[in-house]
């Protein structure tokens, strides 16, 4: 089966926020329902003592839409739940871990003091799919007009939840003065069952008769064994996603958060090294890197190098009791920074 191998720039974070932004925010001036007209999801005005404030569009066909809720309890009191839902162009198996990324940093900037998220993952399953999500409980500080003082810092009990939903993304933020966690989980849980992200996912699937195409890093070509290498590793995650998940799984979304999929990745890379480091070029950078990568072997580290490279966003509990005690022991035997790149993504091309 016919499978482009491309060559691009990877950036730590590749998603925004939002994709297809295309125009300045524009508030919908809507009175009653409203449909989005892309995926016949209905936003009512009042919805589970909820109203809703604004029809936000992020594109000129209102396919990128933000549209928030608000639920006062008092008169300084409120929760504010934000439902986003827009296209995607494409999606690669790092999508769902580099949006949780962005998120992070964009609310850490916000913020008046650091925001800790933990990563949790989640599944909503289905008769004919499964969708599979990331999301994380924590508490982030916010500024806000106060009538006496100006502005008052003001301490919020918080969610995000970002759906892989085929070719759109479904995304809830929830940011409370009073509800617990409890209370915004089961937030979350009617959120995305009201709206129906199953339906949502249902609208545009992945084509997943054919295998995904292969974005490698630039970096990959500066040597045959890193190119060859790195292709051995790409094709053994698609060799396990395609034995280990089901069907219903992956029209969705790649769901590439289990570490095992990494796991046997990195071992068939390193194993192809072994076999073969006598019979391709390698320049000394390539040669370090794997040498690194065998030390990180022999101390049965791999999970651990795998959780610091994903930057804790994989499904791998145990990595943060670990994650200090790793860090050290890169520094004591001088394992190099360039084992945290990511040097190949799986893509589909949606459009």
């Amino acid at each position: 089966m016919f499978r482009k191998s491309l060559f691009f720039s990877f950036c730590f974070i590749s998603v925004i926020i939002f994709s297809q932004q295309n125009q300045k925010p524009v508030d919908l001036k809507v009175k009653d329902d409203f449909t989005h007209q892309w995926t016949k999801t209905v936003f009512p005005k009042l919805w589970a003592g909820f109203e809703r404030e604004t029809v936000r569009s992020y594109d000129s066909k209102n396919k990128n839409m933000g549209i928030s809720y608000v639920q006062k309890q008092s008169k300084k009191n409120k929760t504010v739940l934000t439902i986003y839902i827009y296209p995607k162009e494409e999606i690669n198996n790092q999508t769902l871990r580099d949006e949780f990324l962005s998120y992070w940093v964009a609310i850490n900037k916000n913020s008046q003091t650091h925001v800790e998220m933990k990563p949790l993952f989640g599944k909503i399953s289905g008769d004919q799919l499964n969708v599979h999500y990331i999301y994380s409980l924590f508490k982030n500080s916010m500024v806000e007009a106060d009538f006496f003082n100006g502005i008052r810092p003001v301490e919020k009990n918080s969610l995000l939840a970002i759906y892989e939903s085929g070719g759109w993304t479904f995304k809830i933020r929830v940011s409370s003065d009073e509800m617990t966690n409890e209370q915004l989980l089961d937030l979350k849980q009617k959120t995305e069952n009201y709206f129906s992200v199953l339906d949502i996912a249902a609208t545009k699937t992945l084509p997943v008769n054919d295998s995904p195409d292969i974005l490698f890093s630039p970096i990959v070509k500066r040597d045959s064994m890193m190119t060859k290498a790195t292709l051995v590793a790409a094709e053994a995650k698609i060799e396990w996603l395609k034995k280990n998940l089901d069907i219903k799984d992956i029209l969705t979304g790649f769901n590439d958060m289990q570490i095992e999929s990494e796991v046997y990745a990195t071992e068939k890379m390193l194993e192809f090294y072994k076999t073969n480091k006598n019979n391709w070029e390698q320049t000394p950078e390539t040669k370090k890197y794997f040498e690194d990568l065998i030390v990180i072997s022999d101390n049965k580290l791999i999970k651990h190098y795998l959780y610091n490279r994903n930057m804790g966003v994989i499904d791998y509990p145990e990595g943060e009791t670990y994650k200090t005690s790793y860090v050290e022991f890169k520094k004591n035997h001088k394992i190099s920074e360039e084992l945290d790149d990511i040097y190949y993504k799986l893509f589909y091309d949606l459009n």
